[in-house]
């Protein structure tokens, strides 16, 4: 899997396709970083949230972490371009699950990212990052979702047929379809503390809390 061949197409594509829909999931639970010290964004891609999360929160070390150098390159791109202090943030290179340091967070952020795994794969991928935060971490995700019946999830099931189709095609993405990380999540001890949905429940912003 590689987003190499994306990255330089990734921010007007959201733009695009999304507008500024993505964008407003991703910042739902912004404020929930308060008191935080330092975040861990898994899968950070072109970082489109980090300059609005150290303008609310200028204290806060930011680690992203993104198995492609060119969303990486992005997204520094973009904080440097949005005027972000770049002494606030570090860009590694590194692919999940696999990825160990000495550091812990006190947050993670997964944005539009845990949908990238196929079920065994995502597991592994909710124990290694559950493994780097601390007792009492906060662990935001913005991604899609399915609702459970009606017209909002034959539009939603419509709209992840193309989307994995798509990905599968331009980054030999592994996963076939949507595997909720709900039950990984509350294994690794953390509640689901909030939740909203958008766009007819296609899209979904959580905050989940450990401790």
């Amino acid at each position: 899997m590689s987003f190499d061949r994306l990255a330089p197409h990734y921010r007007w594509m959201e733009s695009v396709l999304a507008g500024p829909r993505l964008q407003r999931v991703r910042t739902t639970w912004l404020a929930e970083l308060a008191g935080c010290r330092h975040l861990l964004v898994a899968g950070v891609g072109h970082g489109p949230a980090l300059p609005l999360i150290l303008r609310a929160h200028p204290r806060l070390r930011i680690t992203c972490v993104d198995a492609s150098a060119g969303m990486l390159a992005q997204a520094e791109a973009n904080a440097r371009r949005a005027g972000a202090d770049l002494s606030s943030l570090a860009f590694v290179q590194a692919t999940l699950p696999g990825w160990r340091t000495s550091e812990r967070f006190d947050a993670v952020a997964t944005h539009f990212f845990l949908d990238c795994f196929p079920p065994e794969t995502l597991r592994a991928v909710v124990a290694n990052l559950s493994e780097l935060a601390t007792p009492e971490a906060r662990w935001l995700i913005s991604d899609f979702t399915l609702p459970a019946r009606g017209p909002g999830r034959w539009r939603a099931q419509a709209v992840h047929a193309l989307m994995y189709r798509f990905f599968r095609i331009a980054t030999r993405l592994p996963a076939r379809r949507l595997t909720p990380p709900d039950p990984l999540l509350a294994a690794a001890g953390f509640r689901l503390a909030g939740r909203h949905t958008f766009d007819w429940g296609l899209l979904h912003a959580d905050h989940w809390r450990r401790g």
